[in-house]
């Protein structure tokens, strides 16, 4: 009988667990439908406004702006890491970390008189890279639960000012881009100094600028690197939704796999505990008999 209160509190727990992650696939599921919808009305936005400025930028023949200054010594780096603020949710940030990790020891390969200094959006990755060893530099963690571009802003202020002042000689981020529910592309790019990709876009084209292609890309420029470190927040945020999801969908799955074995399990102990008293029943009344 003692085996069988055994499999019954194990039962219990297992049904209970199945109720926990079952409730968190929904929730997940919930928010992952409205981030989604989030960054898809925004990428076609912030896509246009990135091809706008580097047409300009393309035609105009340079870009002689302050945060285009590309520094001969490389004394200082910022690596910014943009993680989740809370766990469950499979590799998703093991993965970031992992990808940081990676490009931290190429830049200090490339940049060996460089110190690097690690930023972090969320709070999974600051207490990560502190058990690590690494110093940490905190940076807003509400705007991982809530993307707001005001939140956003001030860490673009934060961040834009260090380089501004030649704090920080180079800035990159770190993210998991969001590909689909169950798959996230772990994510390094560059953010400051801003460097142009200029592949597929034309050249010499018959465009008119007011006032001049100078001012446009000085009001232009700011805006574009504010929506590219928001549109990284965004795929993170939706990319981690779709992980907690598919987890505790497959969390969900192995505990009914478990909770079917289990029953299976409590069924022919229980029947052969039964047996056993049927056996004894009957070998009391035979031995009655003689």
């Amino acid at each position: 009988m003692g085996n069988l209160k055994e499999i019954r509190t194990r039962i219990s727990s297992v049904t209970s667990t199945r109720k926990i992650t079952s409730a968190m696939k929904m929730v997940s599921a919930s928010k992952f439908k409205k981030s989604q919808d989030v960054l898809s009305k925004y990428k076609p936005f912030y896509d246009h406004y990135k091809s706008s400025l580097e047409f300009v930028i393309v035609n105009n023949g340079n870009c002689n702006n302050k945060y285009c200054e590309t520094r001969k010594e490389i004394s200082n780096i910022g690596l910014v890491v943009i993680s989740s603020n809370s766990s469950m949710c499979g590799s998703f940030n093991q993965n970031v970390i992992k990808k940081t990790a990676e490009a931290y020891n190429q830049l200090s390969i490339k940049y060996p008189k460089a110190k690097i200094h690690i930023f972090c959006i969320g709070k999974k990755a600051t207490d990560i890279l502190s058990k690590k060893g690494f110093d940490i530099k905190p940076l807003s963690s509400a705007v991982v639960d809530k993307p707001n571009i005001l939140l956003t802003k001030k860490i673009f202020d934060e961040l834009s000012e260090l380089f501004l002042k030649q704090e920080l000689d180079i800035i990159e981020l770190v993210f998991n881009s969001f590909k689909n529910a169950a798959v996230q592309i772990q994510t390094v790019s560059g953010f400051l100094p801003y460097s142009l990709d200029n592949k597929g876009i034309s050249d010499n084209a018959d465009i008119i600028i007011e006032p001049n292609p100078e001012i446009f890309i000085q009001k232009t420029l700011p805006k574009f690197l504010l929506y590219k470190i928001h549109a990284a927040i965004l795929e993170s945020t939706t990319a981690e939704h779709g992980a907690r999801m598919t987890a505790m969908h497959q969390a969900t799955d192995n505990a009914s796999d478990l909770l079917r074995d289990l029953t299976l399990q409590y069924n022919k102990e229980r029947q052969a505990a039964i047996t056993k008293e049927i056996l004894e029943i009957v070998s009391g009344a035979n031995a009655l008999k003689g």
